[in-house]
């Protein structure tokens, strides 16, 4: 008898342990979804698009001026190494977890900081920072800088 409840114990443990190391190896996926890296496109209200695959942290531009106003914007991001989407350029929505933030500065000629109105048109060095938020649930944080010298 003895002989016999130990062998049911040593089974009702065995299952038990089995059991809590599926559930635990289990558990590791569900609810963590992986997140990939973003590249990501700055569109210009003239109508140039400056593209910054993954690896590149950074451009310089020169535009001779001409007074035209010109803003800058996130146009779409891809995510290279997703599984479903690599291929696709997608428009961000500007609402939810998966958003892109933006600052931006204006050095103008001389070296003097300037007030700055959001929009390139003057003489100077402007600098536009976007990143890719981490509140996202697709992509790893990132941030690209464009510098533009207007000249």
């Amino acid at each position: 008898m003895v002989k016999n409840s130990k062998k049911f114990l040593v089974v009702v443990l065995c299952a038990l342990m089995v059991s809590v190391i599926c559930f635990a190896f289990a558990g590791c996926e569900e609810g963590q979804e992986k997140k990939y890296d973003v590249a990501i496109r700055i569109g210009c209200s003239d109508g140039e698009i400056y593209e910054f695959p993954v690896g590149t942290e950074e451009l310089h531009i020169e535009i001779p001026y001409d007074g035209v106003e010109r803003t800058y914007y996130v146009d779409t991001f891809n995510l290279p190494d997703h599984p479903r989407w690599s291929e696709d350029w997608i428009s961000p929505s500007g609402e939810g977890a998966n958003v892109f933030g933006k600052t931006m500065t204006y050095c103008e000629p001389g070296g003097l900081n300037a007030s700055y109105s959001g929009t390139v048109k003057e003489k100077g060095e402007y600098c536009i920072s976007i990143y890719a938020d981490s509140t996202s649930d697709l992509w790893n944080f990132r941030s690209i800088y464009l510098f533009i010298n207007v000249i």
